[in-house]
């Protein structure tokens, strides 16, 4: 998105969809292309990491409302605080899942309680862009929901298993100011691309087995 008057400042970066969000610094689109479109690339990419930075900041308030929470942010944000969330509770049911008995049982509950929050949603009369990004959190989270029921009927108890390790986990480190993806023994920074509210597809067993060799292919340096 370009300033009303002065047609050269870019203020916003805009989806298809579209979705909007904010440059960090306003950037000019003058002299030569590939180098103020290169600026661009990398200014919104830290636009996205700031935005992601926030988000995370939300997640910590005690006063924590998770769909006022996706409502606040870009689906590709809100979806990501999603996993992150995800992420944070089922570790800690597994950290401390031998001294308290209940748990697991109680997290998983939690987690259908959520799942059950979107599908609700979904009843909603939504525009477009609110329906695709309902669906999307759906898809994932019945995934996300499926993953930890299963830990539970196998009764895993410890975060060190491959059962929990095999999953994509999503992760911020405040040290570093990077959103990490792990999977297995193989940690991704997030690229913080702007990709605004796209569909997705059902996660599958076989999905899952993918991520799985790509992800040991690029920590070996093979991919």
């Amino acid at each position: 998105t370009f300033h009303e008057k002065d047609y050269d400042k870019i203020l916003q970066i805009n989806s298809r969809e579209p979705e909007t969000i904010d440059l960090e610094t306003s950037l000019m689109a003058q002299g030569n292309v590939e180098v103020w479109l290169g600026k661009l690339c990398t200014l919104a990419c830290r636009s996205v990491r700031s935005v992601i930075r926030n988000a995370s900041v939300s997640l910590q308030d005690p006063n924590f409302n998770l769909m006022e929470f996706l409502a606040a942010y870009p689906a590709q944000v809100g979806l990501l605080g999603l996993q992150v969330i995800w992420t944070r509770d089922a570790t800690t049911a597994l950290k401390t899942a031998r001294s308290d008995k209940k748990v697991m049982e109680n997290t998983n509950q939690y987690f259908l309680d959520i799942l059950n929050q979107l599908i609700e949603k979904t009843t909603e009369k939504l525009n477009k862009i609110q329906r695709v990004k309902a669906e999307t959190l759906v898809t994932i989270h019945v995934h996300q929901r499926d993953i930890f029921d299963d830990l539970v009927r196998m009764h895993i108890k410890t975060p060190s298993d491959f059962e929990w390790l095999k999953q994509s986990r999503f992760y911020f480190n405040d040290d570093t100011d990077q959103t990490v993806i792990s999977i297995t023994d193989v940690n991704f920074n997030y690229q913080n691309e702007f990709v605004g509210c796209t569909e997705r597809l059902v996660i599958t067993p076989l999905t899952d087995r993918c991520y799985i060799t790509i992800a040991q292919a690029l920590g070996m340096s093979l991919g």
